[in-house]
C-alpha cells in the first residue's frame, strides 16, 4: 500500500474504534431539554439524541457523525471558527439548525480525492460533524458547547469496547472480505476509502464480467412496518439473505447480531425507532454474486 492508502486504512481503523454515543454527554444534552431517545442512528458512525425542551411540545435533535468530511474551501455557507482552542467549521445556513465539523486526527496532505469508475473515493481525512436542530433557542450556541466537549475528549476518546451499546460488528473491517472471496473471483481494483463501514471494489470471474461491488453495514429498523416489503428471502450458507433486484443491480441484505436498544421506556413515539439491528448490505450487478458475497462477508464478520 502507498503511504496515502495506508493513511486511509488507518483512519478507518481509528474511527471504528470510537463510540459516537460516548461524545454526547448527559450534562450538555440536559441543558437543552429532557432526553427521550439516545441511540446509534442509521449508520454505525452516528449517534442521535431526541429532546423535549422545557415548556414546549417541540422535539429537538442532536446528532454526531464520526464519518464526516472536511468542508470544501469554496463552501460559502461554512466559516472557520475556533472552539476549545481547536479549528472547526461552522454552518448555520439552515433555519433552526447548526452544523459544526472538526478533525478527529491529524490530516495527511498526501490523501487526495480520486475516482474509481463512478465511485468517488473521498480524501479519508477523519472528520466528525455535529448537527443541532432546535425549534426555540440558538442552535449554534448549543452546537458549539457540544463540539467543545467532544474536542476535549479526543485525547482520551470514548471507545467501542467500553460502549453500553453492544455492537461488535462496528469494529470489523469490511474490506477484510477481500481475502475470503470465492476462489474463482478476481479483485481487479480496490482503494481504501474514508468510510470505515463500507468497502468498494471491482471484481470479475469466469462466469461474470467486471463489475463494482459495494458492501456496507447499517442499522435497520426491527419494526416490520418500517422495513421494505419488496424482498425475496434466499437460504444459503446457513443465512437468510434478503434480495431486492432491478434491471442493473441486486441488493442482498443479512441481519447480523442482536437488536440495538435505545431508550424505549422514555417515550412511546420514540420507542418505535428505538430497536434497530445491524444489517450487512451488498450491491452487485446480479443476485447470484450478491448472495455469494454476502455469505462470505457474514462468515468473516461473525467468525
Amino acid at each position: 500500500m502507498s503511504e496515502a492508502d495506508r493513511y486511509l486504512a488507518d483512519s478507518a481503523d481509528f474511527v471504528r474504534s470510537l463510540d459516537p454515543c460516548g461524545f454526547l454527554i448527559e450534562a450538555d444534552l440536559a441543558a437543552l431539554g429532557t432526553v427521550v431517545q439516545l441511540r446509534p442512528d442509521g449508520d454505525l458512525s452516528t449517534c442521535s439524541a431526541s429532546l423535549n425542551p422545557p415548556k414546549s411540545s417541540a422535539t429537538d435533535s442532536v446528532t454526531i457523525d464520526l464519518n464526516g468530511h472536511r468542508p470544501s474551501s469554496d463552501d460559502r455557507d461554512t466559516e472557520q471558527v475556533t472552539i476549545g482552542g481547536e479549528q472547526a467549521y461552522l454552518d448555520d445556513s439552515s433555519q433552526g439548525g447548526c452544523g459544526i465539523s472538526f478533525a478527529l486526527r491529524d490530516e495527511f496532505d498526501g490523501a487526495t480525492t480520486g475516482t474509481m469508475d463512478v465511485f468517488l473515493a473521498a480524501s479519508g481525512r477523519s472528520f466528525a460533524s455535529i448537527e443541532v436542530s432546535r425549534r426555540v433557542g440558538d442552535a449554534c450556541t448549543a452546537a458549539k458547547s457540544i463540539a467543545e466537549t467532544a474536542l476535549g475528549l479526543l485525547d482520551d476518546p470514548p471507545l467501542r469496547a467500553e460502549s453500553k451499546y453492544n455492537l461488535p460488528l462496528a469494529s470489523k473491517d469490511l474490506c477484510a472480505v477481500l481475502e475470503h472471496l470465492p476462489a474463482t473471483w478476481t479483485v481487479d481494483r480496490w482503494r481504501p476509502g474514508s468510510d470505515p463501514y463500507r468497502c468498494h471494489f471491482m471484481v470479475s470471474s469466469s462466469t461474470f464480467e467486471q463489475h463494482l461491488a459495494m458492501l456496507h453495514i447499517d442499522l435497520g429498523y426491527v419494526d416490520s412496518d418500517l422495513r421494505s416489503t419488496d424482498r425475496e428471502p434466499v437460504q444459503q450458507g446457513g443465512y437468510t439473505v434478503e434480495t431486492r433486484g432491478s434491471n442493473a443491480s441486486c441488493f442482498a441484505d443479512i441481519v447480523l447480531g442482536n437488536p440495538v436498544l435505545g431508550m424505549p421506556e422514555k417515550d412511546n413515539t420514540a420507542a418505535r425507532y428505538a430497536r434497530t439491528t445491524p444489517t450487512l448490505s451488498i450491491v452487485t450487478d446480479d443476485c447470484d454474486s450478491a448472495v455469494a458475497l454476502a455469505v462470505a462477508a457474514a462468515d468473516l464478520l461473525t467468525g
